[in-house]
């Protein structure tokens, strides 16, 4: 039995690209340890009750991660339309005020009683594979703005309206991003890539002028001093994290911004305590395996470029995962506003790990059909 070349180094794309995420999720357990277990103990008796609970959404994220990877992603287009309207049903049901659940100010879940989670996030994988979709059907008309671009970034932007609507600022921004990228990547105009933009700018402005609390984030990001125990306060508590870490940190456990001082220290803000606890050198062994990551998806996707779908699906994933995780760590270290996006895979979150870890199974899939 011959072996291809081709197949061997798609192996090794498989195998760096699941060891760079197995080892974010194993340091996102430990480190939400650390944290919680100065967070939680005040509220509960049992020290490992939330480790307990990460673990449960650890073994839902692993078990669709490997449901994804059997399942073939032509799938996933062909009942496009599906997953599309259930997407916009789910969003809908947040905003009514007996199912959707209001946390920190901003309606982002559903409750259920038995089971809460955030179409949001959902929300990621289905513009994906609604824009994928559409996109790789118009190769054609791609250089046509009404006819190839404006159709599926109509549908888009009502999705990203619903999640604004949500008190959600950050994600509808990240989407568009995304989504602006993978227009690129299909090879749509520069001239109409150009409107985006400056549409995108104008938006984004309007959406920060008319909501009092992104004005604050924005000018506690540019003087924190001005204002710091309000609109500067996460600023300078994450920062004083990375000065309190220094080189090599001090030690697993010992953070003290994790004692109620520095804001969604377990979600948001989970990279400034790494970056206290493991110090910079830790810090840039977490950015080392995102860039990991996204080397190896990118190489999935340039791997089956022949296959227009598979080519944007994977591309507009990795791009996805990567985004965010820079997203989070520049708000971290100081180079974005506080933005209230996670850290891909290390942040607490049952929605978002379940979600990412299915976004993996699909990029394997991806790979595994690269394999003659």
């Amino acid at each position: 039995m011959v072996i291809k070349k081709e197949n061997i180094q798609n192996n090794i794309l498989i195998a760096s690209l699941f060891s760079a995420v197995i080892l974010l999720i194993g340091v996102g357990l430990g480190f939400s340890y650390s944290i919680n277990k100065v967070t939680e103990t005040s509220i509960i008796d049992n020290n490992y009750a939330y480790i307990m609970k990460q673990m449960f959404h650890l073994f839902i994220a692993l078990t669709v991660m490997i449901a994804a990877i059997f399942i073939d992603v032509e799938l996933y287009k062909k009942f496009m339309k599906l997953i599309t309207i259930a997407t916009i049903i789910l969003l809908i049901m947040t905003l009514i005020p007996s199912i959707g659940k209001i946390v920190g100010g901003a309606r982002r879940w559903i409750n259920l009683g038995f089971i809460q989670f955030q179409p949001s996030e959902l929300a990621k994988i289905s513009i994906l594979i609604y824009t994928s979709a559409m996109l790789s059907k118009k190769e054609d008309t791609i250089k046509d703005f009404y006819k190839g671009i404006l159709p599926p970034l109509i549908v888009v932007t009502f999705i990203s309206a619903l999640i604004l609507v949500e008190n959600d600022f950050s994600t509808p921004f990240l989407i568009l991003l995304v989504v602006f990228f993978m227009l690129f990547l299909s090879g749509a105009e520069f001239l109409s890539l150009l409107i985006l933009i400056f549409v995108g700018i104008l938006a984004s402005i309007m959406g920060i002028f008319f909501e009092q609390y992104r004005m604050k984030r924005l000018l506690g990001f540019f003087d924190p001093w001005g204002d710091p125990l309000k609109g500067g306060w996460q600023y300078i508590q994450s920062m004083k994290c990375f000065a309190l870490g220094g080189f090599w940190g001090k030690g697993f456990g010992n953070s003290t911004q994790k004692y109620l001082t520095l804001p969604e220290a377990r979600n948001d803000y989970v990279f400034a305590i790494i970056a206290e606890e493991g110090g910079a050198i830790f810090s840039l062994v977490i950015v080392l395996l995102f860039v990991a990551f996204a080397i190896s998806g990118l190489m999935i996707a340039r791997n089956c470029k022949e296959d227009r779908y598979k080519f944007l699906l994977a591309a507009g994933i990795t791009i996805f995962i990567f985004f965010q995780a820079m997203t989070n760590i520049g708000v971290s270290v100081g180079l974005l506003p506080s933005t209230g996006i996670q850290l891909p895979f290390v942040s607490s979150g049952g929605t978002s790990l379940v979600v990412f870890s299915f976004c993996i199974g699909m990029l394997i899939s991806i790979a595994k059909t690269n394999n003659v």
